[in-house]
């Protein structure tokens, strides 16, 4: 049995995580502004990322029954899809809280609280493919998912005792892909390409994505390197 602790639980890849993991026996903790999962090995911790006042509130209990403790930093925010000068400063902000930020410090928490278990430990992150290639109006989603991969490759070199994996799990059917449709297009001329892959059933199903992430996580094997994309395996 495995203890995970996810956040961004309450939609998308996160919940389909969530479910995935708790249908196959493991117990998980969530993290997320909205519970809407009921299950006798389920905890719920209802906390705003975006605030970093919030992030010591999170304790990582350790499970002594657990073979693994596993921490997936999956939570992310697109943020305003426009050229970089007409975002607005907490918008900016906001965006790296989210995506950067509250990563970094779950993850230093994680490990720092779980230093004392005899566990196999594994801190995931979800990252995306705009972390190698820029899209126009994307400037903070990028840049924080760049972040987030180079985090991670560190991470890995200064705690070879903690399996580190950043992964771009592919373009996946959730509230984020619903708002990138919805933008404007005058603010997101590549907008159109977005449109295409829902009307053409190119996006992947969460549920589909949560399984391949949970199969990396058990096996080390299929995971090359700390960072890499589930459409490279």
């Amino acid at each position: 049995m495995k203890q995970f602790f996810i956040t961004g639980t309450s939609s998308g890849i996160g919940k389909a995580l969530a479910l995935k993991a708790l249908e196959t026996g493991h117990k998980v903790t969530g993290i997320s502004r909205r519970k809407n999962i009921d299950h006798p090995n389920y905890r719920h911790f209802t906390n705003d990322l975006s605030n970093c006042e919030n992030y010591n509130l999170i304790n990582f209990n350790v499970n002594k029954s657990a073979d693994e403790l596993v921490l997936i930093n999956n939570a992310g925010w697109l943020g305003e899809v426009k050229p970089l000068a007409e975002i607005s400063p907490k918008s900016i902000e906001r965006a790296f809280q989210i995506n950067l930020i509250a990563p970094s410090i779950l993850s230093k928490l994680f490990i720092e609280q779980t230093a004392e278990s005899n566990q196999k430990r594994t801190v995931l992150n979800i990252s995306s493919g705009a972390a190698n290639y820029p899209v126009q109006s994307w400037s903070t989603y990028c840049a924080s998912k760049a972040a987030i991969d180079s985090l991670t490759r560190v991470m890995q070199l200064d705690h070879p005792d903690v399996r580190c994996l950043s992964i771009a799990p592919g373009i996946v059917d959730t509230e984020m892909q619903g708002e990138i449709r919805l933008v404007d297009n005058a603010d997101f001329p590549d907008k159109q390409r977005f449109v295409d892959y829902k009307n053409k059933g190119e996006l992947s199903d969460p549920k589909e994505v949560a399984i391949k992430l949970l199969e990396i996580i058990d096996s080390t094997e299929n995971a090359a390197d700390c960072v890499f994309s589930l459409r490279d395996l």
